[in-house]
């Protein structure tokens, strides 16, 4: 009967801790993180498709943002619960300029990544790289390239379709004309 008994004291706490493994799986995954922020339609006065930023930011509970410029170099940092967790930035360079070049200094991508769009796009799961088709009226002499950089890995695609996007928006704004040439 002792030794039924003992048998008994194991599989009560055998089970006691499986339900308290089961009772801590399921409060994690019950408050799973979530992005609880409104996901801007801007990067600092640029528009974007929130559908597009939002895969590139991470969970949280506060946006917001941090423009910065330099000569001849406009940033904007999205900070999420006071981190950076997203940087771009928007620069002129010489007409003769290719994703490659742009890439060899940027972070959170290299010349070495995925190419698309003829070329003028190359992007990783943390950053890219891609020309802004300026209209006929900006200098011949130059091309605007778009950059983007996240804190965290996103699915690659998702880094595609907003560099994709934040060129294709930025090629209507002033933009075109009012970064100097570097």
């Amino acid at each position: 009967m002792h030794n039924l008994f003992r048998g008994g004291t194991r599989s009560a706490v055998s089970l006691l801790g499986a339900a308290l493994l089961a009772g801590l799986a399921t409060s994690c995954s019950s408050s799973s993180a979530t992005q609880e922020y409104a996901v801007p339609g801007d990067v600092c006065g640029t528009e974007v498709t929130r559908d597009l930023l939002a895969p590139l930011l991470p969970a949280g509970k506060k946006i917001s943002a941090r423009p910065t410029s330099a000569v001849g170099t406009e940033r904007c940092r999205l900070l999420v619960d006071g981190e950076i967790a997203f940087s771009s930035s928007v620069e002129k360079r010489a007409a003769n300029t290719t994703a490659s070049d742009v890439a060899s200094s940027a972070y959170g991508v290299d010349p070495t990544d995925t190419s698309a769009d003829g070329g003028r796009v190359i992007y990783s799961t943390t950053g890219a790289v891609g020309l802004v088709n300026c209209p006929a009226s900006a200098s011949a002499e130059s091309t605007l390239w778009a950059t983007v950089r996240t804190s965290h890995e996103v699915k690659a695609s998702a880094m595609r379709a907003f560099i994709e996007g934040y060129a294709a928006a930025l090629s209507q704004t002033d933009a075109c004309r009012t970064v100097s040439v570097r």
